[in-house]
């Protein structure tokens, strides 16, 4: 209950746009603006990652919009319709165009479903796609290999990409993030029909867009070119902001909340972000990686494997207090997947993950550990809003009972790539979103046992599996009916929650700050919607 009312407050006093008045459409304006890590890719079907999307979103524009509420909308498809036998019907928007100036058309939508189907980490919510077929040149039918109730939201994350420009690029097939050697074009290049068009990457950078005068929809604000710039130091970032340097950064650090609200000319913007920050634990392997004995010798075996180890763990780490020194009250405590204003998500099962040493150096005695082990802790920095705080606080907690955690930061890209080219993590800090809104696909996606043949498990890093959790998930994702599949989700939650597939942490507040020339509105995706930008001369 006070969760809710927590957020339910947040929201009623951080969620609503500041007022600026004076705002000039007409005028152009340069937007500079920055964050913590910069794009992996231009190519939107490679990567999930939430900062990646939140630029390519700019460019490509998606075959279903996602509004600022996080409600679905029309977008390249002007309206969907189930029509039964595992098939949903997309009318797609006409007078469409690329920014090269070719049409879009319905080929395009079906190149660009079963290109991204390919990419390993859209399996979960695009694997289960048969095919698509042309209707006419207005409309596709998207098959899936069973009932998919949900195909509609997945769409907010299918990009449309011309399927002559990838032809004409070779790029037609996936290219590898990770591969080395020549360069895939459109991992630097992009030819989308969304308000941006990219101008330039200087990788790791800048990366430079301009309005897109092909653009098919509206453009309420000014902006005619922006400029991302990422700042992976707090400081430096705050600096550039407060400097000028910058007009708007979207990843304030929280100790500098009241700084920049109160210096004169800056304002911020807040949203409780659709995120779940937990700690994923390999519990499948025999043999873990980095687990040691206090001596530093390598363990022959995998404590995790064993669910009192993870529910030891479990109980020493104590979230609420995690929430109130480390993020200063900007966040909410979870005990269980998935996050508020989610479509799914149970609160009534968020009742606290319990927080008892004594209980936990217990179970690790039971488990035969009386004396613990060490472990090492994978922590991507500047990537979650004071990660590096959060690991190390843990790594204190689990001193307590005798577990020796030694916490190694990766900067994001490092992080990322150990994750996608193979299982190469058993206890890392993660932030978990899914990638529809729903929790169908935090379920499909981060928790089921990876099957590629199913589209399952595309993001479970840590390979977690348990068998009636996956018998939860066989079920929902054929169910229609909204009252069988929130007793679906409230029966996967609570397996999860007691087999401990993650100790989830909290649930962040994200925090954008920026000139009060500025008017921009933030959202739970940490999308800055550029065409919505206002700048004042």
């Amino acid at each position: 209950m006070i969760r809710t009312k927590w957020l339910t407050a947040l929201c009623a006093t951080v969620c609503m746009a500041t007022a600026i008045s004076g705002m000039t459409p007409g005028v152009a304006a340069t937007l500079r603006y920055g964050g913590t890590t910069p794009p992996l890719t231009m190519d939107p079907h490679v990567t999930n990652d939430f900062v990646t999307t939140a630029l390519v979103r700019q460019i490509h524009d998606t075959i279903v919009d996602l509004q600022d509420d996080m409600q679905i909308g029309p977008g390249i498809a002007t309206a969907w319709t189930y029509q039964g036998n595992n098939t949903w019907r997309f009318k797609i928007r006409e007078g469409v165009k690329f920014q090269d100036g070719t049409p879009l058309s319905v080929d395009d939508i079906i190149f660009s479903i079963m290109r991204q189907k390919g990419s390993p980490l859209y399996t979960a919510l695009f694997g289960g796609i048969k095919e698509a077929v042309k209707v006419d040149d207005t409309s596709v039918d998207v098959i899936s290999n069973g009932p998919d109730p949900i195909l509609p939201r997945k769409m907010v994350r299918l990009f449309v990409m011309s399927q002559a420009w990838a032809k004409a690029n070779n790029v037609e097939k996936l290219p590898d993030l990770g591969a080395q050697g020549t360069e895939a074009y459109s991992l630097r290049h992009a030819n989308g029909t969304g308000p941006m068009q990219l101008v330039s990457q200087d990788p790791g950078r800048k990366t430079v867009f301009a309005r897109n005068a092909n653009y098919w929809g509206p453009f309420p604000g000014n902006v005619t070119e922006a400029i991302y710039t990422p700042i992976g130091s707090s400081p430096t970032r705050v600096a550039a902001l407060l400097s000028g340097e910058l007009d708007l950064i979207t990843d304030l650090p929280i100790q500098d909340i009241e700084r920049v609200k109160s210096t004169p000319g800056f304002h911020i913007e807040q949203v409780p972000q659709q995120l779940s920050m937990f700690l994923e634990m390999d519990g499948t392997r025999d043999v873990a990686l980095d687990v040691f004995d206090k001596s530093g010798k390598p363990l022959q075996a995998n404590p995790l494997k064993d669910v009192r180890v993870r529910k030891a763990l479990s109980l020493a780490i104590d979230s609420k207090l995690i929430v109130q020194r480390v993020m200063r009250g900007q966040a909410v405590p979870l005990s269980v997947g998935g996050a508020y204003g989610m479509d799914g998500f149970q609160k009534d099962l968020d009742t606290g993950r319990p927080y008892d040493v004594e209980q936990a150096k217990k179970l690790l005695a039971e488990a035969g550990y009386p004396d613990g082990f060490a472990i090492q802790l994978n922590c991507p920095l500047e990537r979650y809003t004071n990660a590096d705080e959060i690991c190390r606080a843990v790594a204190s907690m689990l001193a307590r009972v005798g577990v020796e955690v030694r916490v190694k930061g990766m900067v994001w890209p490092e992080f990322a790539r150990m994750l996608v080219n193979g299982p190469s993590s058993s206890f890392h800090l993660i932030g978990g979103s899914g990638n529809s809104g729903d929790l169908q696909d935090t379920f499909v996606s981060i928790m089921a046992t990876r099957d590629k043949a199913k589209g399952r498990g595309g993001t479970n890093w840590a390979m977690w599996t348990n068998p009636e959790f996956d018998a939860v998930v066989d079920e929902l994702v054929t169910t229609f009916d909204p009252a069988k599949r929130t007793e679906l989700y409230r029966k996967g939650l609570t397996i999860a929650r007691d087999q401990v597939q993650g100790i989830y942490l909290f649930q962040p507040v994200l925090s954008w700050g920026m000139k009060d020339s500025v008017s921009a509105s933030a959202r739970a995706d940490a999308a800055v919607m550029l065409q919505k930008v206002q700048i004042k001369p």
